[in-house]
Parts: structure tokens; C-alpha cells; sequence
């Protein structure tokens, strides 16, 4: 197995790079009959938030024919594609844990995008940023719930009843917190 420097060492991946890279693993995908959809901060980037990412997050029905890198801890491997001379990392997403769920139906319910790959909605990617509770996934759940129009919160609420049943309350409390406290930065960007 090669040894390659992990994109998402110390530098951040050219968006049109990281675009081309989801594009060709997609393909790969589509020829395997394999399911994927674009997550993370690619897909972040393309609802219209400037950050940066250093890999592609990829959700994806199954592992592709193709030598990892590594094992993601929580279900999925990592791939290395050369794009254009720069070698790109893309974590490519099997939930084999207790969220596996919750990111099969998000993925179930991705829509194409004009770039020729799937995007998972915004409003599963709430439910997923939510779901990773660090620090920069709040930012990004913040930043999706502040934007006009994007977000349609009471499908995000639906989405969690379908999966949680009765039992979602805790969940969907915790939603109406940050749907409060994006309101209320948003109210504050304002002044």
C-alpha cells in the first residue's frame, strides 16, 4: 500500500479540487451501483458558507473496489485520489454504529446537484451536524439554520420524529435551542 500525506494534514484543498475529487469518486460509485451524496464541508461550501476543508466527506450505501488508506473508526475507509498532481482524501462514510440510521436516510433523501453529484439536504445536514456535536459542526448547524430559506425546520423536525418516534423529544428540544440561538445571532449580525 502507497503512504501518502493526509489531505487534511496542514492544508486546506482548493474548492474546484475538492469538487472534481466528488465528482470522480461519484462516478466510481455510480459504475459500482454504490449510493453516495456529498457532506461535510464540501457540502457546506456549496450551500454558500466560506470554509475551508482539507478532505471530502463522502456518505456513501457501501465501501468501493478500491485499496484504503485506512479504516474509519466508525464505518468506511479512506481513499486517496490524484486529482490534477495533488493527491485528495476522501472519507468515504459507512456508518456501522449506532448513527448508521440516521445517516441512511440522509442519504436516501440526497438530491444531484448541477455538479454532477449528490448533496446531502440541508436539513439532514443539520440532523448530521447535530449528531457530531464538535465545535466546528455547531458552527456549520449555526451557520445552515441562519441562512434565509435554506433550511426548512419543521422538515428537520419531522426527519427526527420518523426516525426517534416518541422518544425524540430530548433531540427535538435541543433543535429548538439551536434553532433559538441561531435566530438569535442572526438578530445580533443585524445590529
Amino acid at each position: 500500500m502507497d503512504t501518502f500525506r493526509r489531505s487534511s494534514g496542514d492544508k486546506a484543498i482548493d474548492p474546484a479540487l475538492a469538487l472534481k475529487a466528488a465528482q470522480q469518486i461519484y462516478q466510481k460509485a455510480a459504475e459500482e451501483g454504490k449510493r453516495a451524496a456529498m457532506a461535510g464541508g464540501l457540502a457546506m461550501q456549496l450551500f454558500g458558507f466560506t470554509r475551508a476543508t482539507k478532505d471530502i466527506d463522502m456518505i456513501a450505501s457501501d465501501e468501493l473496489d478500491l485499496p484504503a488508506d485506512e479504516r474509519l473508526e466508525f464505518g468506511g475507509a479512506i481513499y486517496q485520489l490524484e486529482i490534477d498532481g495533488t493527491r485528495v482524501e476522501i472519507d468515504w462514510i459507512v456508518r456501522a454504529d449506532d448513527k448508521r440510521l440516521v445517516y441512511e436516510a440522509a442519504l436516501e433523501a440526497a438530491e444531484m446537484t448541477e455538479h454532477g453529484a449528490p448533496i446531502i439536504t440541508p436539513e439532514w445536514m443539520v440532523l448530521l451536524k447535530y449528531l457530531a456535536g464538535r465545535g466546528k459542526d455547531h458552527m456549520d448547524l449555526l451557520w445552515l439554520l441562519q441562512e434565509d430559506g435554506l433550511v426548512n425546520r419543521d422538515q428537520v423536525m419531522a426527519n427526527i420524529e420518523k426516525l426517534m418516534g416518541a422518544v425524540a423529544f430530548w433531540a427535538k428540544e435541543d433543535l429548538k435551542a439551536a434553532f433559538k440561538e441561531a435566530d438569535f445571532m442572526k438578530e445580533r449580525d443585524k445590529q
